[in-house]
């Protein structure tokens, strides 16, 4: 059952200038949160409000158009700046499929219109491994694994396949014919049984440079389409994972590569 926790904050200064009448009231800044932590896939209403000469809030305001560049925030908790800004704040977190607010465009955390599917927001468990021309990642939920093809040209991008991990305990992890160069691996369990078992993708991944190792990665899902006439047109997504050095690799979905959707990648190193 949700929470709702409401915080309203008001400095004793406030109320000693407004008893005093000697200057005019700085901004009140009201902070709303539906939820001590945001769900999955949650949308953020910013609403303004501006403060009337006696220190409480006006009528909210229509909030007009919508900002060209409109930067909403996704902490867990709003991002309060130290120095007030000219008006104060309203954060609303609302459950999804709540009808928009008329005081202010409603916008998904990546910019999108309105109609599109909310950004879908989690922490998976997942394995990782790097490969001289690529790396792998295992999805736990879905026993997928997920294989980076490096460009030639470019190693920050490429192509994406997706297979069924078909590994069965009791199987070898490994092949004890297979002896990797010195400083390099040879994978072991799932990626093991798929790098030895598809020739193709053992020879344009190469041999391991790290060994296998799991992670919590923060994943996000930001569906395609379009919006035509009023209504949402599905289409292909993105998939967002980050990797054990906060590196963000996007998976942009295309056609079916190996057992299941694959597409290309691209990773934006962390800075």
């Amino acid at each position: 059952m949700r929470k709702i926790v409401v915080i309203l904050a008001l400095m004793t200064a406030i109320l000693a200038l407004s008893a005093c009448g000697e200057e005019e009231l700085p901004p009140i800044e009201h902070v709303l949160v539906v939820t001590a932590t945001p769900e999955p896939g949650t949308i953020l209403l910013v609403i303004t409000v501006t403060p009337g000469p006696n220190g409480t809030p006006d009528e909210t305001q229509d909030a007009g158009e919508p900002d060209a560049n409109p930067t909403p925030a996704l902490s867990p908790t709003p991002d309060l700046s130290p120095t007030p800004p000219p008006t104060s704040t309203l954060l609303v977190i609302p459950t999804p499929g709540e009808a928009e607010s008329t005081a202010g465009p409603l916008v998904t955390p990546t910019g999108l219109p309105a109609l599109f599917p909310t950004t879908v927001v989690a922490d998976v468990p997942v394995a990782e491994q790097v490969f001289e021309r690529g790396r792998m990642f295992w999805i736990r939920h879905n026993r997928q694994i997920w294989v980076m093809i490096s460009s030639e040209d470019d190693p920050n991008r490429g192509d994406w396949f997706c297979y069924l991990d078909t590994f069965v305990e009791g199987e070898p992890e490994l092949d004890p014919n297979l002896i990797p160069p010195d400083g390099l691996y040879q994978p072991r369990r799932g990626f093991g049984k798929l790098w030895r078992t598809r020739t193709e993708l053992r020879e344009a991944l190469g041999w391991a440079t790290t060994p296998e190792f799991e992670l919590t990665s923060t994943y996000r899902y930001i569906a395609g389409g379009e919006v035509s006439n009023g209504e949402y047109f599905p289409g292909p997504g993105e998939h967002r994972l980050t990797t054990l050095y906060n590196d963000v690799i996007s998976f942009f979905e295309g056609e079916v590569r190996g057992d299941c959707q694959g597409g290309t990648w691209r990773m934006t190193p962390a800075e």
